[in-house]
């Protein structure tokens, strides 16, 4: 379990965690992703109630978002800008998955990135208007939590579009390892929702629609999902809890 702890940490964030293993072995391990949302779930909310005492709420989310992104080494960008990308494509799966493939960013790639932090900042911005102390650290971990949440069921309901990174992952979380990932993420929002019950509940169902339009999407565009499409879900997933905390806190 040590290890691999150590080889989610030191895989999808950029801690400097001791430890190597082959993809296999990671992804063996990514069931325990909703510990590393936890822990960055709760830097991210220190961070937050540091800022907004300097700051006012607008760059307060910004620097917040930026340290999210950061710690995870920009991993999850990547995949929103391939995959919108190949959404711009015009073909069937197979030239959509080329696409993916390519390095070059495109138009697609730009505004898939602008929208998606601009919609996530803004969201965040509200919370941080109008939160402050545990609830703003609630909603951080409860926001990672629900992210990862996104990617696991993802993951685990998806059929792999081709041979690479996203099918060992997938291949991976089908059995017990995805049921304990997602068992874990739910059972962290039903303890978050003790404290903030219209704020987790909100932002896991919007969670729960996000995965699903991308499981559905990402079959008919790629023919499944791979590694690209598993990145980008942690990020929409990401934006569609910040807008459930959105509605929740000004309702």
């Amino acid at each position: 379990m040590l290890r691999q702890l150590r080889l989610t940490f030191g895989f999808f964030t950029i801690l400097p965690v001791p430890g190597n293993g082959s993809l296999a072995d990671i992804a063996a391990a990514a069931y325990l992703l909703p510990l590393v949302a936890v822990t960055l779930g709760v830097a991210e909310g220190l961070a937050a109630v540091g800022f907004v005492r300097l700051f006012g709420s607008l760059l307060s989310a910004a620097l917040v978002l930026s340290l999210a992104l950061l710690a995870t080494g920009f991993h999850h960008s990547d995949g929103v800008g391939d995959v919108a990308d190949a959404i711009m494509a015009r073909g069937d799966p197979e030239r959509r998955r080329r696409v993916l493939k390519d390095s070059t960013m495109g138009t697609g790639a730009v505004g898939a990135l602008l929208l998606t932090y601009m919609v996530s900042w803004a969201a965040l911005a509200e919370a941080m208007a109008l939160l402050d102390g545990g609830e703003l650290l609630a909603v951080l971990v409860t926001v990672e939590v629900a992210a990862r949440l996104c990617m696991l069921m993802v993951a685990t309901l998806s059929d792999p579009s081709h041979r690479g990174s996203g099918s060992v992952f997938i291949a991976a979380l089908k059995g017990w390892r995805g049921g304990a990932g997602l068992g874990v993420s739910i059972a962290l929002l039903v303890l978050l929702a003790i404290y903030l019950p219209l704020v987790a509940m909100l932002a896991g169902t919007a969670v729960v629609v996000a995965a699903f339009l991308i499981i559905a999407l990402s079959a008919s565009w790629f023919g499944g999902a791979g590694g690209d499409v598993l990145g980008a879900s942690v990020e929409w997933g990401r934006m569609a809890a910040l807008l459930g905390v959105a509605v929740a806190i000004n309702l």
